[in-house]
This record gives C-alpha cells, sequence and structure tokens, in this order.
C-alpha cells in the first residue's frame, strides 16, 4: 500500500538514520575500548566504557585511560561525536511523536483495514458540499461508505464532521487510490468533484474497475452530464438544475416541500422512499401485494409503487396486483424496516 510505503519512508529518513549513526558510533566505542582494555578486559567492560561515555553518566571507569594519552584522545572524540549522535536521535524521536506522524501513520493503517472489510460499501469521490451531504445521507440510512479527498484541509474538516466514516486523502483518478478505497467490493460509487475533466477520468476509471456498481457523478451542466452517461455514468446529477427545481417547488408546492423536508430531517422517525428489489425465488417472488404483509416488516411501512420487470410504474398498486422476480417495490419506511424487506426481497 502506498500510504504503508510513504509511512516507513518517513521514519527511515526522520529516525532511523539518526539510530544509525548512533549504532555505529556505538560499535566503534565498543570495539575501541576493547582494544585500548586488551585480553584484561571483557566486551562487557568495552561496552560498560561507551555507554557511560555516550550517555555523560560518570560512573568509575573499568578500563584505566588516564595513563594512555590515545585512549583519552579517542574518548574525547567519541565523547563529542556520540553525545551529538545522542541528541539528534532523541530529538528526532520526539520530534516525529510529538507532531504526531507516528500517531497518524498507525491511524492510516488501522482506516485501511476498516476499508479492507468492507463489502457493498460506497465510495464517495470528493468531500466538499456535496459530497458531505451525500455521506450524511448514507449515514442516516444505516449504509457504510469511504470518502476521498484530495486536499487535506478539507478531509481534516470531513473527519470531524463524519468521525466514524474512512476519508483517504489522495487523487480519485488514481487507480491505486480507487483499489485502496474497496473499490472491487463496492455496490456503488459516488463522484461529487466539481471539475468536469476529472468527474469525466474518474467515472472511466471506476467503470472499468468496478462493472456492476452503480455509479453516480455530479456535472456541472447537460453537456457534461451527457457525456458523462456516455463514459459509464448510470446517472448524472446536475446542481444547478436541481437547485432550480427545488426553487420552483418551494414556489409552487411548498406543503409538499414541506412535508419531504420534515421526512427527511425527522430525526426520530428517519423516514425514507427507499427501493426494494424482488430477486426470483425469494421471499417475495410469485405473491400478491395483498399477501406482502408489510407490517411485519416494521410499522409505518407504506408501499408507494412498483415498477414491473418491462420498466413500467405503477402507482398505489390494487391489492391484486402480482409481484414477481425482477420488479422493483417502491416503499417509505424507516431504514431498520425498509433493510428487514430487502432481505426478504433477497433471499
Amino acid at each position: 500500500m502506498r500510504d504503508l510505503r510513504d509511512d516507513l519512508g518517513t521514519i527511515g529518513r526522520r529516525v532511523l538514520t539518526p539510530v544509525a549513526v548512533l549504532f555505529v558510533v556505538y560499535l566503534v566505542g565498543i570495539f575501541g575500548y576493547k582494544l585500548i582494555g586488551g585480553a584484561d578486559h571483557s566486551w562487557l567492560d568495552a561496552f560498560y566504557m561507551t555507554t557511560i561515555t555516550l550517555t555523560t553518566t560518570g560512573y568509575r571507569e573499568v578500563i584505566d585511560i588516564t595513563e594512555h594519552p590515545a585512549a583519552m584522545i579517542f574518548t574525547i572524540v567519541l565523547l563529542l561525536f556520540g553525545a551529538t549522535a545522542v541528541v539528534m536521535t532523541g530529538s528526532m524521536i520526539t520530534a516525529y511523536v510529538v507532531e504526531g506522524d507516528l500517531t497518524a501513520g498507525f491511524r492510516r493503517r488501522r482506516m485501511q483495514k476498516r476499508i479492507d472489510a468492507m463489502r457493498g460499501h460506497t465510495i464517495v469521490c470528493g468531500a466538499g458540499q456535496t459530497g458531505s451531504a451525500v455521506i450524511s445521507e448514507l449515514m442516516a440510512t444505516e449504509r457504510a461508505a469511504v470518502a476521498i479527498e484530495s486536499s487535506a484541509e478539507r478531509a481534516a474538516v470531513f473527519e470531524r464532521q463524519f468521525p466514524g466514516v474512512p476519508v483517504m486523502v489522495g487523487d480519485c483518478t488514481d487507480d491505486e487510490v480507487l483499489t485502496q478505497a474497496g473499490i472491487a467490493y463496492a455496490s456503488g460509487v459516488v463522484v461529487c468533484t466539481d471539475d468536469d475533466k476529472v468527474a469525466l477520468v474518474t467515472t472511466v476509471l471506476a467503470r472499468q474497475m468496478a462493472p456492476k456498481a452503480r455509479l453516480v457523478a455530479r456535472a456541472a451542466d447537460e453537456r457534461a452530464a451527457a457525456r458523462l452517461r456516455q463514459s459509464g455514468a448510470d446517472a448524472a446529477v446536475s446542481p444547478g438544475r436541481i437547485g432550480g427545481m427545488r426553487m420552483a417547488s418551494e414556489l409552487l408546492r411548498p406543503s409538499v416541500v414541506s412535508f419531504l423536508d420534515q421526512m427527511l430531517r425527522d430525526e426520530n422517525r428517519n423516514l425514507r422512499i427507499e427501493e426494494v428489489r424482488v430477486e426470483q425465488g425469494s421471499t417475495l417472488d410469485a405473491r400478491q401485494v395483498e399477501s406482502l404483509r408489510l407490517h411485519e416488516y416494521g410499522t409505518g411501512l407504506l408501499l408507494l409503487a412498483m415498477r414491473t420487470r418491462d420498466g413500467a410504474y405503477v402507482f398505489n398498486p390494487p391489492a391484486s396486483t402480482p409481484v414477481n422476480g425482477g420488479c422493483h417495490l417502491i416503499v417509505m419506511g424507516d431504514p431498520a424496516s425498509v433493510a428487514r424487506m430487502q432481505e426478504a426481497g433477497e433471499r
């Protein structure tokens, strides 16, 4: 993994190099004092002399150097170089820990392990205003997500806003970054960058790496949306167009807008309009609407419409409407009730 290699490279540059210098100085001191002491003194005596010299402890000398000028000069040189190496190593390690690099490295590795264990999650490229809104909805509906943000400053803000969501600092047009985000196991990718070129490259790359994932991209206008759909996006959304429709709705149908807002923001009920796919041979297959027994999956679960296998929509389907594999049920309810019904539609 690139992050792991970068962490190890940083450790090598900032910590391992001074430690290696100190180790070499230590070896020079041990061999030097063993040569000075000769056969009358052991390697342990040489190690002891080197230690008290480099740490400037000042305990009793087991190897007498007072009668040997060369040994005294050797000790002076060893003390000068050794003390410098000790101070440099200590300061580097202290700075590395205090600045948080070591902690950040461990945190990134823990985050990568969490991502590696995810299955069926959503990758959100861009942690700006649009990406934050997407993540907020994913969290409200209890869906796992991973965010990718190129700006470290925006990523830090995002982490404080969504502490439970892994956020990677990197380029979403880099296939290695997408691989680290678990795109091979993702069920969806949302491209929220405001740069159409970046969105286009990311869309093409994500479609190649995850052909079965649902891919939704942000587009500045209809021309960009058309290009994104041609490049593999399942859907392209223009915030400007959506904003205009919302403003018109506020003008023409304020009660409807108020109802939808209340439904989305009600923290007590957390209602959502979701779709449930009915698989062949599942619990919901080959039944009628009246026999679905929606109350078994949760109170307040409401069937609004059904999309048949040929793509036609049946709004407020009658009780006798057949429910077969391949159709989609459009229901309104809380995330837990919808999840139970989705499980029934899959098995």
